[in-house]
């Protein structure tokens, strides 16, 4: 698949997060059971959900990678403590994706082949002589229980830059 890859600025945007540290094999029913956890706890708080469920990965190594689903929210959520203090795994907390530029495409089709849509961005971002400015984030377009084609699945990647 041919990637069209631009750089666009966006404003902050806040979230409700939960993080975890997982192998590759347990990404999609990570992300699964931390969004039902964020709905249920926007629900029990009173919190509006905007948006669409992405997951930030924070750090990716050969054997495990810690990741963030989340969801934005509409207004203000409730505060973070500290955004420098080490949030507790698996509780749901808010947070800010960060505004700024952002490489980005779109890719289509089924989550097996997001890997050629990392790879396509990365290099994209190298060619243009940019840097990577912190962690990158997936936003799902298509809800697979609404479209169960995989084919039709698109997947929004952003990766912050300068």
């Amino acid at each position: 698949m041919t990637y069209s890859i631009v750089k666009q600025t966006l404003a902050p945007q806040r979230v409700l997060v939960v993080r975890r540290r997982v192998g590759r094999s347990q990404i999609a029913a990570t992300i699964g059971e931390c969004l039902g956890r964020i709905f249920g706890h926007a629900q029990q708080n009173g919190i509006a959900l905007s948006g669409l469920p992405f997951t930030r990965y924070c750090e990716v190594g050969p054997g495990l990678l810690t990741m963030e689903p989340g969801i934005r929210v509409t207004g203000e959520a409730p505060p973070d403590s500290d955004p420098a203090a080490e949030c507790v795994e698996g509780e749901v907390r808010a947070d800010t994706l960060p505004g700024g530029d952002v490489a980005t495409t779109i890719h289509e089709g089924p989550y097996e082949t997001l890997p050629d849509a990392w790879a396509a961005l990365e290099g994209w971002i190298a060619s243009e002589g940019l840097t990577v400015a912190g962690a990158p984030w997936e936003s799902y377009l298509t809800d697979p229980a609404e479209t169960p084609d995989p084919k039709d699945w698109k997947t929004e990647i952003c990766w912050p830059v300068r």
